[in-house]
């Protein structure tokens, strides 16, 4: 069967995520999201996101991101990571598998990012606007192509969930709260006047990638900004996202000398229960630092494989 391709149009939303949902259930996206994720990247390519076509029907389509230059256009790429390109999505209709199509736009975004200088293709790992951190461990199928096109495993990420209906402070959580409160901090909301004070914490935390160059102009435009403060001295901070259908938590950070003391689960918790008044009825928190969750009493909710290729 012959196939067109090229570049990814706007107008092509509405095809691209109806067939994505279709090959990729563990994954289903809105157009929203799929628009935020792909053209909201500042980091966004048009050369890198490409669509296949029978019969003028898009049938397939890969993205693939260089974040050109170390930093990349969104700040928050790591002298470490300058050698990784990223495939942040590809699939091909079920119906076309036999076709050979899936692999020739796997091919068409290795190329991309060989052109772009980069050493090493990556699947997951990416900290710019992501669909996922690797790949779902149920899809077999998926994993099964991968390897068999020279991807190797490199790491396993992992989601959790805290089902918020019945939520109630455990005895560990309790104890963080008197923990803290005998060291004299308090946790509240973001607020403007402490700008400065954020500006120390993140130059002292030094996660870039949270805090890309810029990020004062819009920090904590949602409101559902939280920070432990030891008198004027912000020490932690943690963002949530409470939703109807289901919050998001993090990221969440802990000034290096200071962990340890309960600071980040009375940070969470405040979180979780703040939520929990809204109405969200469970939590998700994304690639994430699995036992400070576990002792929270959340649970493993998706596994993910994070897969490499050298170029």
């Amino acid at each position: 069967m012959d196939y067109e391709f090229r570049t990814l149009r706007r107008s092509d939303i509405a095809q691209v995520t109806q067939g994505w949902n279709e090959c990729l259930p563990y994954d289903e996206i809105s157009g929203e999201k799929f628009e935020g994720t792909i053209f909201g990247d500042p980091n966004f390519e048009e050369e890198g996101n490409i669509v296949a076509t029978s019969n003028r029907m898009i049938v397939g389509f890969s993205a693939a991101v260089a974040r050109e230059g170390v930093a990349g256009r969104d700040g928050r790429g790591q002298d470490h990571e300058k050698d990784f390109g990223y495939i942040k999505g590809l699939f091909a209709l079920d119906e076309h598998r036999g076709e050979n199509l899936k692999r020739a736009l796997l091919e068409k975004a290795l190329k991309y990012l060989k052109i772009k200088g980069k050493k090493f293709a990556k699947v997951g790992h990416y900290t710019g606007n992501y669909f996922f951190p690797g790949i779902d461990k149920r899809y077999e199928g998926e994993l099964g192509f991968y390897g068999e096109n020279a991807f190797e495993e490199v790491d396993t990420e992992e989601d959790v969930v805290l089902d918020l209906a019945c939520f109630r402070p455990i005895e560990y959580q309790k104890r963080a709260q008197q923990r803290i409160k005998g060291m004299g901090i308090t946790i509240e909301s973001y607020q403007l006047k402490y700008l400065g004070s954020m500006q120390n914490f993140v130059e002292r935390l030094n996660y870039p990638q949270w805090f890309p160059k810029g990020w004062e102009s819009d920090f904590a435009k949602s409101g559902s900004t939280l920070v432990a403060l030891l008198g004027t001295e912000i020490v932690g901070w943690v963002n949530f996202h409470p939703h109807p259908d289901g919050g998001e938590f993090g990221p969440i950070a802990v000034l290096e000398g200071l962990r340890g003391n309960g600071i980040g689960t009375c940070l969470l918790l405040e979180s979780v229960l703040r939520m929990k008044a809204l109405a969200t009825p469970n939590v998700t928190a994304s690639w994430a630092n699995v036992p400070f969750y576990i002792k929270n009493g959340w649970k493993i909710s998706r596994r993910y494989t994070v897969l490499q290729r050298r170029l």
